[in-house]
């Protein structure tokens, strides 16, 4: 008989320990209440995570402290589906928090009641979930995964400038191109287009800190400065004058896939409200390559001349970069070639700087 009650004690304190631990409901869980049709946000489950997320707001005592976590709302939907009696089922010890998600939950419209049958409503318990997580701010726990913002998809707009390699100093950035002055491109018509497209951050501290990667399409165009025509062999490619006819534009341009690495700084755990700056590597692969010129003939007919070649462009480069800018919005950007433009031995060696604004996209 001792034995009986040692073990029905024992058991009665393990269960209790257990039912302590006990995970609390997930997201919209009716807690109390005969149903049939349970209590519904109008509109649905997806407008009730819209309305969270546009009227929550991360209190400022709470960024400047790093307080993050999961608070669990009980509420009673009405017969008439009002939300009433508004409490916190589970905080974080953190009251600022823990008040906002309370202010939303309170200021909900009117649900859908739900009903024991199809002509009777009931009064029903809810709890729901609020996340507050400081790279996502406030909102509701639909997802466990934690999103990281890198700053990588933009539009870029910039111009480029031309350095060569100086043997004798060993300087990459002379700008004396000396018997191949045709490399001397004017940098006004000369642009740099980028759409970065894609994106991903790999966390090393939170939002703080990461490597940042993705994938875009680049676009340089060169816009030579006289009348000069392209020349190439097998191994090596010059500029030789054109004589007869003068060209309105004389560009040429080189379509790149690039693919970032960087290492990335913010400087708040809001990435909207955060000044980053992101430095590394572009590997970049061109795929085209055309020569274009425009202008007029003697008779007033306008022309087009386009030429498709490799004009022994290097096929594979890599570029040293520097991203800056304000949250999702606008930014600057540099980047300096480390390999030469032209393949080894063709030309003199060339190095191109581009450089300009970013208009940064939040895919």
């Amino acid at each position: 008989m001792k034995t009986q009650l040692l073990l029905f004690f024992c058991f009665s304190i393990v269960s209790s320990m257990f039912s302590q631990e006990e995970p609390l409901p997930p997201p919209i869980e009716v807690v109390e209440g005969p149903y049939d049709i349970e209590p519904t946000f109008p509109g649905g489950h997806e407008a009730l995570m819209r309305f969270i997320h546009s009227n929550i707001t991360y209190p400022e005592s709470a960024i400047e402290l790093g307080m993050e976590g999961k608070v669990y709302v009980r509420f009673y939907v009405e017969k008439d589906g009002k939300v009433a009696n508004v409490e916190l089922l589970k905080g974080i010890n953190c009251p600022a928090i823990e008040q906002e998600a309370l202010r939303v939950v309170s200021i909900m419209p009117n649900w859908l009641p739900g009903s024991a049958d199809t002509s009777l409503a009931t009064r029903t318990v809810m709890d729901l979930p609020i996340s507050f997580d400081l790279e996502g701010e406030g909102e509701f726990d639909d997802s466990e995964e934690t999103k990281y913002e890198p700053h990588w998809a933009s539009f870029d707009l910039g111009f480029v400038s031309m350095f060569r390699l100086n043997e004798q100093t060993n300087s990459r950035f002379d700008t004396d191109f000396g018997a191949n002055d045709y490399w001397q491109i004017d940098p006004v018509k000369s642009v740099a287009i980028n759409f970065n497209f894609l994106e991903y951050k790999l966390p090393i501290f939170k939002q703080y800190l990461g490597l940042t990667t993705g994938l875009g399409y680049g676009l340089t165009s060169l816009g030579l400065r006289n009348n000069y025509l392209i020349q190439h062999s097998n191994d090596t490619v010059f500029c030789v004058s054109d004589t007869i006819q003068s060209y309105k534009t004389n560009t040429l341009a080189m379509h790149r896939l690039t693919l970032p690495l960087l290492l990335e700084f913010t400087t708040k755990p809001e990435a909207k409200k955060s000044f980053y700056l992101a430095a590394g590597v572009i590997g970049a692969w061109r795929f085209a390559s055309t020569s274009t010129k425009t202008g007029e003939y003697v008779n007033g007919d306008k022309f087009t001349n386009n030429t498709s070649s490799r004009f022994n462009l290097q096929h594979f480069s890599l570029d040293a970069t520097v991203r800056a800018g304000f949250g999702k919005y606008l930014g600057a950007f540099v980047e300096y070639s480390l390999t030469p433009l032209f393949k080894k031995g063709s030309t003199i060696a060339i190095y191109p700087l581009r450089f300009g604004l970013s208009i940064n996209v939040n895919y």
